[in-house]
């Protein structure tokens, strides 16, 4: 092989920001901490997050419109704990439509069934996400793959 053709380093030993192209960002970020109660209303089941340390009320907001930017083009937001999709009702992973919108405690989504998911398989969601988190079990909010916040009660 000529000197010109060979890799002045192996792939792993190059950092990732030389293999991005451009300034992408590389989603590395640790997800922001806040408390978190779950309730169901007459439509579905409403989260409210409120900041926790290291998270200001702007930072909230940032992130209110970034998951609703994304989930307008498509991409799934919910709630893991354990790695376990919090909407597996009954086996298989059923999404709820989700809105969000921030308050003046913090940021508020409203989960609503969709499809075959009905209240009482919501209700069931709301109830064990409350139990995990009242036994010390973090909630993680995905973003796709990317974990966006934990929630804590």
């Amino acid at each position: 092989m000529k000197p010109a053709m060979q890799m002045p380093m192996s792939m792993s030993s190059m950092p990732m920001s030389s293999m991005m192209p451009g300034n992408m960002p590389v989603a590395t970020m640790m997800p922001m901490m806040c408390h978190m109660t779950c309730a169901m209303t007459d439509k579905g089941m409403r989260c409210t997050m409120m900041p926790a340390e290291g998270m200001s009320m702007e930072m909230m907001k940032s992130m209110c419109s970034m998951l609703t930017e994304m989930m307008a083009c498509g991409t799934p937001v919910g709630m893991m704990c354990a790695g376990q999709p919090m909407m597996s009702c009954c086996g298989m992973a059923m999404m709820p439509k989700m809105t969000c919108e921030m308050t003046a405690t913090g940021m508020s989504c409203m989960m609503m069934p969709m499809g075959a998911m009905s209240m009482d398989m919501l209700k069931m969601c709301c109830d064990t996400m409350n139990r995990m988190m009242a036994c010390g079990m973090p909630m993680t909010m995905m973003c796709g793959n990317t974990p966006c916040m934990v929630c804590m009660s």
